[in-house]
């Protein structure tokens, strides 16, 4: 027998959520399970169309680098099949203007590509392929009601159905595994609940951000070679925009902290909302675009994590992915990829075979989004008007991000490394090594502390260091 490639496992897998979290799982059991079947509630869209569980695809997006490379993986030729569709495959530190923090990062830079396309698009793509895998199939208008199981609830064996068709009927379809990928609802925390195991702990920060999109066709060169620009929120102005290129037009999307920052939705007060963020040539290139499209809003009120990593007991037979874990701010453009490394780690857990894999696997899913949650969420937290608790860790962490984009305007490899660490490319250890922390000291020596912070100044340098050194041990320990 040949052992070098993909083992069967099972007859039947199932996986509730046609999200991308959902197909991209579907593909990675494809490989091991006779037959893939994925229980959807909506109809599915055509291709192109915005699904309407998915209310913030009608905003901006980008497939962050480590994602695309992931899903490129999983459907080899996706990337190629996108950028024909209209995708826009940039260097991001290079093509996109960037402003973090106030900071205008160096176009010097030379850091991994990202893919600007609208959220149908991938979505879309993503769901053809997956469908067209043999032994994958989807039902929609399904709703998964309740978790099938064995004598005793230690083992998940299919899901409860009910079909929206007028005669309602419930139905049981059986399977050797079932994942959930159900979203940021509470669905499979409660399911769990009802079968006598405890609901998992949760992280929970309040952001209570808002959205206003609208697609708009600027004037060829009015942005010159840019193919988005970013201008992020910062203390004291929590508020930015979006601006990227996708398909045959542009996607304008404002966003703020706060019902005081919240974009508004009639005309005038969009377009000065715009003026106080955007830079004056941006916003010449928006007055002179064409409007495609009417003003479109989307709230978001908090990131969320179950910590389904650290549960003491949990069912065989069940996974649990995407969102239905970890939900972040839309902000960084996390969740995309963050679904398809955790199906790249899915994909790697199968080859170990049957046993013990939902503990291997929601330990391989926290080890991912420790990096994407604690960059969003001290992102997030480096705003005064984020409510929250800051750790002297989390104050200094921050205190060193500070120091790495005062460096990034000019320096371009500190810039192209942090791009890396942000797109998920790089582990954090990259920034945390002592080489690199002393370079970032070095070239932002000009910056001094606020006095209002209570660490004193003199203390970052040595605090930055440690939390260097530990890192890079930390970094060698897991390897």
């Amino acid at each position: 027998m040949n052992t070098s490639g993909p083992q069967p496992i099972g007859d039947h897998a199932v996986v509730i959520g046609a999200s991308m979290a959902g197909l991209l799982a579907a593909r990675a059991l494809s490989d091991h399970y006779a037959r893939v079947t994925i229980i959807e509630r909506d109809t599915l869209p055509a291709m192109g169309e915005g699904r309407r569980a998915v209310p913030q695809g009608r905003h901006a997006h980008a497939l962050l680098a480590s994602g695309a490379r992931a899903i490129e993986s999983l459907l080899p030729g996706i990337t190629g099949e996108l950028v024909e569709s209209g995708a826009v495959l940039c260097e991001s530190t290079r093509e996109i203007r960037m402003v973090i923090a106030g900071h205008p990062i160096t176009r010097d830079a030379r850091a991994a590509d990202v893919l600007l396309a609208s959220r149908p698009l991938i979505e879309g793509q993503v769901r053809r392929r997956v469908l067209a895998i043999g032994n994958v199939s989807v039902r929609e208008r399904c709703d998964a009601l309740a978790l099938l199981t064995t004598q005793g609830n230690h083992r998940v064996t299919g899901v409860r159905l009910q079909g929206q068709s007028p005669d309602g009927a419930e139905e049981s379809l059986m399977a050797d595994l079932v994942v959930a990928a159900t979203g940021r609802d509470a669905r499979v925390a409660t399911m769990l609940e009802a079968l006598g195991y405890e609901r998992p702990k949760e992280d929970h920060l309040d952001v209570d951000i808002h959205y206003v999109s609208r697609r708009i066709r600027v004037r060829p060169g009015a942005l010159g070679p840019d193919r988005g620009v970013l201008i992020g929120a910062q203390p004291g102005q929590p508020r930015g925009l979006m601006l990227v290129e996708q398909e045959d037009h542009w996607i304008l999307t404002m966003f703020g902290y706060g019902p005081a920052h919240r974009p508004p939705m009639d005309e005038d007060g969009y377009l000065a909302f715009v003026g106080s963020v955007a830079p004056s040539d941006v916003l010449e290139a928006i007055r002179q675009a064409e409007l495609l499209t009417d003003l479109t809003t989307h709230g978001f009120p908090a990131s969320l994590r179950r910590r389904y990593d650290r549960i003491k007991r949990f069912p065989d037979g069940l996974l649990v992915v995407g969102d239905a874990i970890c939900s972040f701010n839309p902000l960084y453009g996390q969740g995309m990829s963050i679904a398809a490394l955790e199906a790249l780690a899915l994909r790697e857990c199968l080859l170990r075979g049957e046993q013990r894999l939902a503990r291997r696997f929601l330990r391989a899913a926290g080890k991912i989004i420790d990096q994407a949650w604690e960059m969003a969420v001290g992102g997030d937290l480096a705003l005064p008007e984020v409510p929250g608790h800051r750790s002297v860790v989390l104050r200094v962490s921050n205190a060193y991000a500070e120091l790495i984009l005062r460096a990034a305007e000019h320096d371009p490899i500190v810039a192209a490394a942090f791009s890396d660490v942000s797109d998920l490319v790089a582990p954090p250890q990259l920034i945390l090594r002592p080489a690199f922390a002393w370079r970032v000291l070095r070239e932002s020596r000009g910056w001094t502390q606020a006095a209002s912070d209570p660490i004193p100044s003199v203390a970052h340098q040595p605090l930055v260091l440690e939390l260097s050194r530990r890192a890079t041990k930390s970094g060698r320990t897991a390897r």
